[in-house]
């Protein structure tokens, strides 16, 4: 008979096993033999959604009540919960529990709006967040989460308290990871998004444009920020500063370019002045060696305009573009590869992909025709796909 290595492991190890496991499979290895028969119980946090139990959620509450109550004296560190049923009291008295246990990683999506309870904003012990349509509040008083790295916020709710975003970031004195995500259905009382970190890495921004939102500014300043990821069709003025460390960016964005071109002339000065966003934009990104963009970001500038500005980082770091969603018979791609083509001067790889069904090789060569740059970099090898 082989060997049970599992069980020779000690209780402890075991436990942390469990804890990367959803609670209802954790449940599940009680029947394995008597050792294991309450283990589960010993797990230091839990994973839950309403979906894991009958009748729509009916005994979460009595099973989570029960789950604190034989863990009392466990410190948790991680605790990830699905909530989406009609009333929040409950959950507001979960969490604040699971803070008050020094729970390191929190992970909680709900459809109900509830605002988070109050120690939240005080943890000593968070390392990793993540929220899921929840609402945050100003606390009034100064937001401290000395040990938050990662946070994670997806359509927040602020009440009314528009920069309550920002009292958070600045109270996470080593944040290294952050992701706003904001679908723009519903306005609220968030006009402007302050990003202000001496230690951030990494920032993806994720705003979808809808008709009737308000207008949105963004200003990044993050001098050892290195993973910038942009996809926002919702503001229209942009300011970065001090990215000196940015190696790659993520950029889907039209600069609220297109929506603007259906109200106003070419001429008007609200144009000139998101011309200069743009500009101010790549200037902002003098560092960057890896380029990730669409045609939909240049296609959406009026035709009448012409790329002529070289921004620093084509002539100096620029080494990767990928180019996706790109339209086979587009002009304003066409011009955007050529554009790349011309002016990046250390370009080692260009990456193109196409909208629709793969790329015949008839279409293949009508498009290799288009592109009637002479390279400015011998070392660049573009690849289609």
């Amino acid at each position: 008979m082989g060997c049970d290595r599992i069980s020779e492991l000690p209780d402890f190890l075991l436990t942390q096993i469990l804890l990367n496991l959803p609670t209802k499979d954790s449940v599940k290895t009680s029947v394995l033999s008597k050792r294991w028969e309450f283990l589960w119980l010993s797990v230091p946090g839990h994973d839950l959604k309403v979906n894991d139990f009958p009748r729509r959620g009916k005994g979460l509450e009595s099973f989570i009540d029960k789950f604190l109550d034989l863990n009392q004296e466990t410190r948790m560190q991680k605790v990830k919960i699905e909530y989406k049923k009609s009333k929040d009291e409950p959950l507001m008295e979960w969490i604040a529990t699971a803070v008050d246990r020094g729970v390191q990683h929190l992970d909680v999506e709900t459809d109900i709006g509830p605002n988070m309870p109050h120690n939240f904003y005080k943890s000593n012990t968070l390392v990793s967040l993540k929220l899921v349509s929840i609402g945050i509040v100003d606390p009034e008083f100064v937001v401290s989460l000395p040990c938050l790295k990662i946070m994670h916020l997806e359509e927040v709710g602020y009440e009314d308290e528009p920069l309550i975003t920002e009292k958070l970031i600045s109270g996470c004195p080593v944040l290294e990871d952050l992701t706003v995500i904001r679908l723009s259905l519903f306005s609220d009382v968030l006009r402007f998004l302050r990003v202000r970190s001496q230690t951030l890495k990494s920032f993806r921004l994720t705003f979808k444009y809808g008709l009737f939102s308000n207008a949105f500014s963004v200003e990044i300043d993050a001098p050892r920020l290195e993973y910038l990821s942009f996809k926002d069709n919702q503001s229209d003025m942009i300011v970065i500063k001090n990215l000196n460390s940015l190696s790659m960016i993520d950029i889907d964005t039209d600069f609220m370019v297109k929506f603007g071109a259906i109200l106003m002339e070419l001429n008007d000065l609200n144009y000139l002045r998101k011309r200069d966003t743009i500009r101010d934009f790549l200037t902002g990104i003098s560092s960057v060696r890896h380029m990730i963009s669409s045609d939909f970001a240049v296609s959406a500038q009026p035709e009448e305009s012409e790329l002529s500005y070289v921004p620093q980082c084509l002539s100096l770091t620029l080494e990767c573009v990928e180019i996706k969603q790109l339209i086979m018979k587009g002009e304003t791609g066409i011009k955007l590869v050529n554009y790349f083509l011309e002016n990046s001067a250390v370009l080692k790889k260009l990456t193109l992909s196409f909208t629709g069904s793969p790329m015949t090789i008839q279409e293949l060569d009508f498009f290799k025709s288009l592109l009637t740059s002479t390279m400015l970099s011998p070392r660049c090898q573009v690849f289609i796909y």
